[in-house]
């Protein structure tokens, strides 16, 4: 695993531990690989982090109405018998929050990578008026795959990293990462697609088409981003604006390794 995607999850689990200390708080689910549950079973070793632990593996193409039956992915009877009941109080929490799935894509980047795809149930506001269920797929770090291709088709939105210009496509390659227009391609059956994770040594603002038709539906993620699914038919036209925040950055032409 790259340490830096969750080297502060420990820090975050054991404050969140500290500041409810002392009421009835039930433990915090964390769905992740299992490199991930050896690092912070060893980080528990110093300091408890309350926290019930799921593999990805067991939450793969699995909707709440088929949590019971599941059972796929290697494990002892008692391991199962744990997941089991863990995926009960996970299909509990979900209907709390109004979703109806949580699901794990495997993804190839380093070994055991996983996207994310989140399903919202229908709703009905204080008027009774119907609020349509939503999906939400989220890439993570990857080469474009078929199985994000598959599970982002007909969702309202994808956000897929596109760490590289569509020029470096050999060292995406290398790397294990997407370019802009790979991205752009597997988010060809979603309504919108939102790029992310763009390498500090590259320009801040992907560099596209946006004539073409699948740019169009495009837009760039920034740090505290927040857009309401309702704006999402407008959030292609706030591009323009993003491109002369970062003016400067997108004019660079030459970049170095540092």
């Amino acid at each position: 695993m790259h340490a830096d995607h969750h080297t502060g999850l420990a820090s975050i689990l054991a404050l969140w531990c500290q500041l409810l200390k002392g009421t009835s708080q039930e433990k915090i689910f964390v769905i992740a690989p299992t490199q991930l549950k050896n690092f912070l079973d060893v980080h528990q070793c110093a300091e408890d982090l309350n926290m019930q632990f799921l593999y990805c593996g067991r939450t793969m193409d699995v909707e709440c109405e088929g949590i019971e039956s599941y059972r796929k992915g290697p494990g002892s009877l008692g391991e199962l018998t744990a997941d089991f009941e863990i995926q009960q109080k996970l299909k509990k929490l979900l209907g709390e929050v109004g979703l109806e799935a949580l699901i794990s894509v495997p993804v190839v980047h380093c070994g055991d990578s996983f996207g994310l795809v989140l399903k919202a149930v229908e709703r009905h506001d204080a008027d009774g008026k119907t609020i349509p269920g939503w999906k939400l797929v989220y890439s993570g770090d990857t080469r474009p795959c078929k199985n994000l291709k598959h599970a982002s088709n007909g969702a309202p939105v994808l956000i897929h990293e596109a760490t590289f210009e569509d020029n470096m496509g050999d060292v995406a390659i290398g790397k294990n990462h997407s370019t802009t227009k790979e991205a752009i391609d597997i988010g060809g059956g979603a309504y919108r697609v939102i790029l992310t994770h763009f390498s500090q040594r590259y320009p801040k603002i992907p560099v596209f088409d946006e004539v073409e038709t699948c740019a169009r539906k495009t837009c760039v993620a920034f740090d505290f981003m927040s857009v309401n699914i309702a704006d999402l038919p407008v959030l292609p036209k706030i591009l323009p604006q993003l491109k002369l925040l970062f003016k400067n950055e997108v004019n660079v032409e030459e970049f170095h390794d540092v």
